[in-house]
């Protein structure tokens, strides 16, 4: 069996190693709390009520705060039931293929289902126009947004915003065991921040030397520009030669890591047995395979 050379980039780690949850994507605040922490069981019946730290549980992802234990007990019954559409998401916008994130403010019940949008002029347009038109649209585009944004990573695998060393290594682990168990003679994997800097780096002892430094570059690539490597590498196949000159990587097996949307770094995979497998080892690395 291969041996690993880790080198970290910040400063070495010694805890155990934490497995993520399953993939979702939700609108939460930094604390990782849904609509800002209102008891969505009360919402449901258009009432209003600051949930507590005390009454709290968890669901796809996000944690929700309540005003009773007994409204806890409920949602712990049927959390679907009571929580928002999307994720909490603006309906509105999920309607027109955008990620918006919604406003407790603007919450409203349609068929016994909790909705949420943007801002006024959204639920101006959602009262005036019908749920009838916007949330057929919103249902067919919600599978595309959650499989372009979602994320195994929540926002406690964050520090200040930033990816943790902790959560860098668990990714750079997945990544690392499905490429040993789909047998890739080699690679190298690097996570990044969102501006590009290196966190962690994995390479398999056998894997060339230059395959370290070209997975940071597609990590960075995808940070900074906020889509896959690939893209760029399409866009010079589709005649777009000017891209070389931009001075990134613009190979594949680069993509961004996001956390409810947002770009908080990203993963870079070099030295597979071809390219696509480069792509094949990211993605398991951030839960998609």
């Amino acid at each position: 069996m291969k041996k690993l050379i880790f080198t970290l980039f910040t400063f070495m780690l010694i805890a155990q190693s934490t497995s993520f949850a399953q993939t979702n994507l939700v609108n939460v605040n930094a604390k990782g709390v849904m609509l800002d922490g209102y008891d969505v069981v009360e919402l449901c019946k258009e009432k209003e009520m600051p949930g507590s730290y005390k009454f709290q549980a968890t669901h796809a992802g996000a944690t929700y705060y309540f005003g009773t234990a007994e409204n806890k007990a409920t949602f712990e019954k049927n959390p679907a039931k009571y929580a928002p559409q999307y994720g909490g998401h603006c309906a509105v916008s999920t309607s027109m293929g955008m990620l918006e994130p919604g406003s407790v403010e603007t919450a409203s019940i349609n068929n016994g289902k909790l909705y949420v949008q943007r801002n006024a002029k959204a639920t101006m347009m959602w009262e005036k126009k019908g749920p009838k038109m916007f949330i057929p649209n919103a249902d067919k585009n919600w599978p595309t947004l959650t499989e372009k944004f979602a994320s195994s990573l929540t926002t406690k695998d964050l520090f200040n915003g930033q990816l943790t060393l902790e959560s860098a290594q668990v990714i750079a682990e997945k990544a690392m065991k499905y490429l040993k168990e789909n047998r890739a003679p080699g690679g190298a994997i690097a996570i990044v921040d969102e501006a590009g800097m290196p966190i962690y780096l994995v390479r398999a002892n056998g894997t060339f030397h230059a395959a370290s430094e070209v997975s940071i570059g597609k990590a960075k690539t995808a940070a900074l520009f906020g889509f896959p490597s690939k893209k760029l590498e399409d866009g010079i196949y589709g005649g777009r030669n000017s891209l070389i000159t931009v001075g990134y990587n613009m190979l594949r097996g680069g993509l961004p890591i996001r956390v409810n949307g947002k770009v908080v770094g990203g993963i870079g995979v070099s030295g597979a047995a071809s390219a696509d497998q480069d792509v094949e080892i990211a993605e398991a690395g951030l839960g998609l395979r």
